[in-house]
């Protein structure tokens, strides 16, 4: 068996590290895969991280326990603390697979940072993974022509058959907390349906407390961060996922909905995730939400956006993405081997 080392925030909560604890749980056939945790709960944990993963990984390499190492790297100082493992590999001769997670690195690139990002991609036995299509044009100046799209997958967790729409709309919203995520205007759309004489809830995640008077009088459940059972469990009660984010990569939140054919509102960031044309909407005015929110929440349309959610599933099924993930990893150490 080959041995593949996933290297990022395996142990911090986010989207990310939920990538890469199912890349560990379900690796291409023929390998091996094992983690090495680079970010911690504040900066200076995660800077101590950041020394011991260096370490560690040269450890590593100096037992030749790697055969392949897949970096996972957002903007900022994730790129340059990555940068540094990417280094420890190609002195170490490990080829990479670098996978891009930022739902904003196209603004990181256009900075200075951008020469180094296309110097680092471009080094040889190494393939830069995307998460979606759109990438692939948004990212042109500074990845690689031969960049390969991986998407995020997630396993069919929470059995909805027998779901009913609920009499009161139990939105929810699942994210860390980042202001980008858009929990305010989340909480605008939920008092927009109450304006519209809409009888609805909301659970939220990601903060545990929200200092907001447009939170007064709403009927919220703020839970801050919660652990996979009671995602599932939040998942499985609930009628509908919102997600306004500004900025996504691929949605982690989005794909496990879809898993769980839960119908889902998103922003157009989410929208090549989602992959329904209907259900992404583009205003910033929380009515507008409100207004799709309400048109969906009969018997006969419910039972269609949760038909069409359920289309989409097999596109985030572990096999897909194993079945890429193999190849890349199989022809980066091939070429490894050969040089």
């Amino acid at each position: 068996m080959k041995r593949v080392v996933h290297l990022g925030p395996s142990e911090s909560p986010g989207g990310m590290s939920v990538v890469i604890k199912n890349m560990l749980n379900y690796p291409p056939q023929g390998w091996e895969a094992e983690s090495i945790s680079t970010h911690g709960k504040s900066i200076i944990a995660t800077l101590n991280r950041w020394f011991s993963s260096r370490r560690e990984l040269k450890r590593k390499i100096s037992r030749e326990e790697v055969d392949l190492a897949h970096i996972h790297v957002t903007h900022s100082f994730s790129w340059w603390r990555k940068r540094g493992l990417m280094r420890i590999c190609r002195k170490g001769g490990i080829p990479l697979a670098i996978q891009i997670h930022s739902g904003k690195f196209e603004k990181f690139c256009s900075g200075f940072s951008g020469k180094s990002v296309k110097r680092e991609l471009s080094e040889p036995n190494r393939k830069t993974i995307l998460l979606e299509e759109r990438w692939k044009q948004k990212l042109a100046e500074w990845v690689p022509e031969d960049s390969v799209v991986v998407p995020n997958f997630s396993k069919s967790f929470s059995n909805r058959t027998d779901h009913k729409l609920s009499k009161k709309i139990r939105l929810l919203v699942l994210s860390r907390d980042s202001p980008g995520k858009n929990h305010d205007f989340a909480i605008d759309i939920l008092r927009a349906l109450h304006q519209r004489g809409g009888s609805a809830s909301m659970s939220m995640t990601g903060v545990s407390e929200y200092v907001s008077e447009r939170a007064d009088g709403l009927d919220i459940d703020f839970l801050g961060w919660v652990d996979e059972e009671k995602k599932y469990e939040l998942i499985a009660e609930s009628d509908f996922l919102i997600s306004p984010s500004e900025f996504e990569g691929s949605s982690m939140s989005v794909i496990e909905s879809i898993r769980s054919g839960l119908p889902c509102f998103v922003s157009p960031a989410s929208g090549e995730t989602l992959g329904i044309p209907e259900m992404v909407i583009s205003s910033r005015d929380p009515r507008k939400w409100a207004e799709e929110i309400m048109s969906w929440s009969n018997k006969k349309k419910y039972e269609e956006a949760v038909l069409m959610v359920e289309r989409q599933s097999e596109r985030f099924s572990p096999e897909i993405s194993r079945s890429i993930l193999a190849g890349i990893y199989n022809d980066l150490v091939d070429l490894d081997h050969s040089n």
